[in-house]
């Protein structure tokens, strides 16, 4: 067990970074429940996670904009950093919607098609 805890521990570490990235932030959890209650099937949690995002990364460069007239600007997407943040992000943002949409798909359950007899 010692032998694979070091290649364990950081993948451990990047799903609590991500999950905590999106846990902590309340406009974070808007745009997971807004995408878990638009999410029709699971085929579509990784594509909606990765709009969710986007639309976070959105989010962040617009409301300067909107709140103090700030001047637009584009996201750092040529630095290695804005990429890590994506990722872990993309990572929480699946955890959070995957949990979303289960506790949605319990609650809403869709009643048993009647068969035509």
């Amino acid at each position: 067990m010692d032998t694979i805890t070091p290649y364990i521990d950081p993948v451990f570490d990047f799903l609590k970074s991500g999950f905590n990235s999106i846990n902590n932030l309340p406009g974070a959890l808007l745009i997971a429940v807004a995408a878990a209650i638009l999410m029709q099937s699971w085929k579509q949690w990784l594509p909606v996670s990765a709009l969710a995002v986007v639309v976070q990364v959105a989010v962040e460069r617009l409301a300067p904009v909107l709140t103090s007239h700030a001047s637009f600007q584009l996201p750092q997407i040529m630095e290695q950093p804005f990429w890590v943040q994506c990722a872990s992000r993309l990572v929480g943002y699946a955890i959070v919607i995957a949990i979303f949409f289960f506790l949605k798909s319990l609650v809403l359950k869709r009643p048993a098609a009647k068969h035509a007899h």
